[in-house]
């Protein structure tokens, strides 16, 4: 076992011989736990198992120990030592002080320091023995005047001991000095207001009276006041509220290992910043590694205290280290850096509130930056904010979107998933996008999920919605739950990129709407797409001189439709509605679906590579095509080179066209097995055999 596990343990045992409350021992033993126990550590595990046991034990011993007039009644030959020598220091005032330095978070600088008691005692030599015999004989008062007398005199008569900084001086509010000693502790109190902090640790409940009368004589005396142990214990909200110190200590429960814990990080979060918002400075206390350390900073702590950076000592450390202030420097410049440049770091597991960001001036909201996990994004229903998110390269984990509404600068995506990524996107809420989308690199994987929704506003020439730029592809994106698009720019594509890539739409509703000068619904501008629709419901309704609904503009389309239904409606000069429009060629395989089609342009048809070859089939569905233009066809493109199934399917086709054909498929290439067909061309109802 190392040296620093067993201090820690000595420090253990100090304070549970001293415990005499159930609650107090499992508070003890969860915060000694983190620190002790590192992995399957079962040794160390059944150590703390014997220790609480043992505790258990003292506890009921000294409950027993206490008679109705508050005097004790203790069974040991060691408890009766321990009371004699307990008396012996309060009536000799046998105490020392140490001081640990307080330190600043802004420059790693010594701010002030805390007085914590020593016992001139080798029997008790914790002031956890004294304070617990002295509230078993009613001797706290006692105690309290010794360390206001004692502390006092220290700053009186030593006036170059604290370097001109101020000291916290612990106090118990419920202990009550009588007249002549409190009139010494207000003189000195008055004199030296500048140099002392009251902190104030409570014991016990007090009432509104007593405290009235505290807060009132020290706002007089203009002393400032500390809350101690705030997050445990009487230090609670309701408590903080009344007080509204100067500062509030967050207890060290709370920081130990505060970096693996999401809970503790959300709790302390909000801590300091309710400290912020009312001018209170937030002390994070305990902090013992270097990870604590760099996480309340992050935070936003405004000072910090613990082994790590100051241990107590005799005499008042002048400075810390320089490793030490360098490192509070280093992790203060980082969260300064996120602030300056308006980015917000989010932490692991954590949930974010777009309403605090906004306040606060973000622009940016970095994930991943500490690797894997699950980051909240929360807005409020009906607030819009201009805040976006950057997910670190290599970052795998999810990111709920809870009542968000997020927004870039035109042409600029609201998401920004970094490379070699494999992002879970979980929808809560109603959400929006606002003049960009969700960029995906080729090397990441999104998957968009949950029981939310999410709307794509976006106004900006040579837009994608979800996907990649024109001159990329995108990496694979998996939908299971829907969303909707609207666009009204020159070019662009809603779901998909470029360069094409993969595209799985597995459950949900879509609503893909676009006007322009060209466009794509789902798929690609000039590279090959591969595309997937299982269990959806899709409509599109596409205004654009030139365009495809599901497919490629230049390139080739697979597109597999199961258990869906499309609707699709076109109009502009050249259109397709499932396939490729200016190359290429198209493969599509429709079974067991729905789709219906109403196109109006010059050159157009509803599953068609427009100028290449064509491979359809059809497959116990229906399908519905309305097309009118100059050149219209119902199926297949230009060239002839087309080969249709309809296979136990239901279809109907209606045509004003001046072609005067349904498909330039050769016969033999156009199939009809089981199911039926009805064309009705420029009103002439044509029959198909």
């Amino acid at each position: 076992m190392n040296g620093i596990k067993l201090e820690v343990l000595h420090r253990l045992l100090s304070e549970i011989v001293c415990v005499s409350d159930e609650n107090e021992l499992n508070r003890i033993i969860s915060d000694y736990t983190d620190k002790l126990v590192c992995g399957n550590d079962e040794p160390m595990a059944a150590v703390l198992t014997d220790i609480r046991q043992i505790g258990s034990e003292l506890v009921i011993l000294r409950s027993s120990a206490v008679n109705a007039d508050n005097s004790s009644v203790l069974h040991t030959e060691q408890e009766r030592a321990e009371l004699a020598e307990v008396m012996k220091v309060i009536d000799e005032n046998l105490f020392d002080y140490h001081f640990q330095p307080i330190v600043s978070t802004a420059d790693g600088e010594i701010y002030s320091y805390e007085a914590l008691m020593r016992p001139k005692s080798t029997l008790c030599p914790s002031p956890y023995h004294v304070i617990k015999y002295a509230e078993l004989t009613d001797r706290l008062n006692d105690i309290e005047k010794a360390t206001f007398l004692n502390i006092l005199g220290m700053i009186d008569s030593e006036t170059e001991m604290f370097y001109g900084r101020p000291v916290f001086i612990n106090s118990m509010p419920s202990a009550r000095l009588d007249k002549a000693d409190f009139e010494r502790v207000k003189m000195l109190l008055e004199k030296h207001s500048d140099r002392v902090v009251v902190e104030m640790t409570e014991q016990s409940e007090m009432g509104d009276d007593e405290f009235g009368t505290i807060k009132e004589m020290y706002s007089s005396m203009n002393i400032r006041t500390a809350i101690d142990d705030y997050g445990t214990g009487y230090s609670n909200v309701q408590n903080l509220l009344r007080y509204m110190p100067d500062y509030v200590k967050i207890d060290r429960s709370l920081i130990s290992d505060i970096l693996n814990n999401r809970k503790k990080r959300y709790f302390v979060r909000e801590i300091i910043d309710f400290c912020h918002d009312n001018g209170i400075l937030a002390l994070a206390e305990g902090v013992e590694t270097a990870e604590e350390l760099q996480t309340v900073i992050h935070l936003g702590a405004d000072l910090v205290q613990g082994f790590y950076t100051a241990r107590p000592s005799a005499a008042a450390a002048e400075k810390i280290p320089y490793e030490i202030r360098r490192e509070i420097k280093l992790y203060r410049q980082e969260r300064e850096d996120g602030r300056k440049y308006h980015i917000y770091t989010a932490e692991k597991s954590e949930r974010v509130l777009l309403e605090r960001l906004k306040k606060e001036e973000y622009k940016c909201i970095l994930v991943g930056k500490f690797g894997e996990g699950e980051v909240t994004i929360a807005g409020t229903p009906g607030s819009d904010t201009d805040i976006h998110i950057d997910v670190a390269n290599d970052f795998k984990g999810s990111i709920i979107l809870s009542d968000a509404v997020l927004a870039n600068s035109k042409g600029r995506p609201c998401i920004n998933i970094g490379e070699n990524c494999d992002v879970k996107l979980m929808l809560s809420g109603t959400n929006k996008l606002v003049n960009g989308g969700i960029k995906v690199p080729e090397s990441a994987k999104l998957y968009v999920g949950g029981d939310g929704g999410l709307s794509v506003l976006i106004d900006a020439s040579g837009y994608y919605a979800i996907g990649n730029d024109g001159e990329s592809k995108h990496g694979e994106l998996v939908f299971e739950q829907g969303v909707s698009v609207e666009s009204h720019a020159a070019g662009g594509v809603c779901i998909g990129s470029g360069m094409g890539g993969k595209i799985r739409i597995h459950r949900g509703q879509y609503s893909l709407k676009m006007a322009g000068y060209f466009g794509v619904g789902i798929g690609a501008y000039s590279g090959d797409t591969d595309i997937e629709l299982f269990a959806c419901n899709v409509t599109l309704d596409l205004s654009e001189q030139f365009g495809v609904a599901i497919g490629s503009r230049q390139g080739k389309c697979s597109a597999d439709i199961h258990h869906s239904s499309t609707d699709i409606h076109l109009s502009g000069c050249k259109m397709v509605g499932i396939g490729a429009l200016e190359g290429g060629s198209c493969d599509v395989s429709v079974c067991e679906a729905s789709m219906t089609f109403n196109i109006s342009a010059d050159q157009c048809s509803a599953v068609a590579s427009l100028e290449g070859a064509t491979l359809f089939e059809l497959s116990k569905a229906s399908m519905h095509i309305v097309s009118k233009g100059d050149n219209a066809l119902a199926l297949g493109g230009y060239s002839g080179d087309s080969v249709i199934s309809l296979i136990n399917a239901d279809s109907s086709v209606t045509l004003v066209t001046k072609v005067d054909y349904m498909s330039f498929a050769d016969k033999n290439k156009f199939t009809i097995e089981g199911g039926r067909l009805n064309a009705v061309i420029n009103d002439k109802e044509i029959k198909i055999e």
